[in-house]
């Protein structure tokens, strides 16, 4: 993105150590998605025979950021980021030698160290072709990406610095005073070059374990997820393959209740980019609850090829259609569809 420089220089006093400069800048994105998919349900959405099975939506970005340099080296700074279509978070960092501590609604650990390595969720036309608002609402527990983890707004980071290409995430988020699902998770990325083949493996998981209500005696939660994967850069090409798993246990903490699962999740993905305008992409998923979970046995796949053009630059064009099936194990049904998606984006 390009930055647009709103002020240059601030000298403060703070506690003896002053800062020689700070910079704020914004950046935007904006994009704009058509949706048109069909599956073998009489109205895509499950609410009456004259669904419209087309969408379009609108989603625009903001970001006002800013950092300082202190005479000592270290570095502060923080952001307000602002998403019309989801919403607005603050953040906060402190960077040294040591490292980075972060403050506020971001990536978690988990979540920072997966996200880049699921084919899916790093899609052309993103990880949200496919969602229960443009289908039938997929079984709980069933997933259409290996990523772990979210973001939280009462939550801190530690990110280590990268030595001999590893680097170390950890992070914890409190749910705030009304539930007791504070969250925990954790990151390991490593990333190295082998003679001209850039190679990137990762390893995340995420904890909650809250106890029950100590008078009803109810809504306990525990949830594990875990996820691995690697990406190969190599020339124009790179592939994409990880692979997850969670189990959830709510209620009374065994599996026979409403919102336990047990879950296993997988996507591989191939990007190919023929020119510096055009990129190809071919994916491929697929999640399905195990056996002792409630609903065991259900499962989503689905593959997706997509091309993205870039006519100049800070703007795409992107087109995607992903097929999928989805299979009801104790209905003994299956539903199969597409969706094919357009959009068009820019940055500034």
């Amino acid at each position: 993105m390009r930055k647009v420089l709103l002020a240059t220089t601030a000298l403060v006093a703070l506690g003896g150590v002053s800062a020689a400069s700070a910079d704020v800048s914004l950046s935007a994105s904006a994009s704009w998605t058509y949706d048109s998919w069909s599956d073998d349900t009489a109205a895509a959405t499950a609410s009456n025979a004259t669904t419209n099975n087309t969408a379009a939506t609108m989603d625009s970005d903001f970001t006002i950021s800013g950092s300082t340099t202190a005479d000592s080296g270290m570095t502060f700074g923080g952001s307000i980021h602002v998403d019309d279509a989801a919403d607005d978070d603050a953040r906060m960092h402190i960077s040294d030698d040591w490292g980075q501590i972060s403050f506020g609604e971001h990536n978690d650990a988990a979540k920072a160290s997966s996200a880049g390595q699921s084919a899916l969720d790093a899609a052309i036309s993103g990880g949200s072709s496919i969602s229960s608002t443009t289908t039938p609402a997929l079984t709980t527990g069933l997933a259409t990406s290996t990523v772990v983890g979210g973001e939280a707004k009462g939550q801190i980071m530690y990110t280590s610095p990268t030595v001999n290409g590893l680097t170390l995430r950890v992070s914890q988020a409190d749910a705030g005073s009304a539930t007791k699902a504070d969250a925990t998770a954790l990151g390991v990325t490593y990333a190295v070059d082998l003679d001209g083949v850039g190679l990137t493996a990762h390893y995340a998981t995420y904890d909650v374990d809250a106890p029950a209500d100590a008078t009803t005696g109810v809504g306990s939660l525990e949830k594990d997820a875990n996820s691995f994967g690697v990406k190969v850069v190599y020339g124009d090409f790179t592939l994409r393959a990880a692979s997850s798993s969670t189990d959830v246990k709510e209620g009374d903490g065994t599996m026979g209740v409403t919102g336990s699962y047990e879950s296993e999740t997988s996507d591989y993905g191939v990007t190919y980019a023929m020119s510096d305008t055009i990129t190809l992409e071919a994916v491929t998923s697929s999640s399905e609850l195990s056996t002792g979970s409630q609903n065991g046995g259900d499962s989503y796949e689905a593959a997706q090829v997509g091309v993205k053009y870039v006519p100049a630059t800070g703007m795409y064009i992107s087109l995607s259609n992903r097929t999928y099936e989805m299979k009801d194990s104790s209905a003994g049904t299956t539903n199969d569809g597409a969706n094919t998606r357009l959009k068009v984006g820019v940055t500034f």
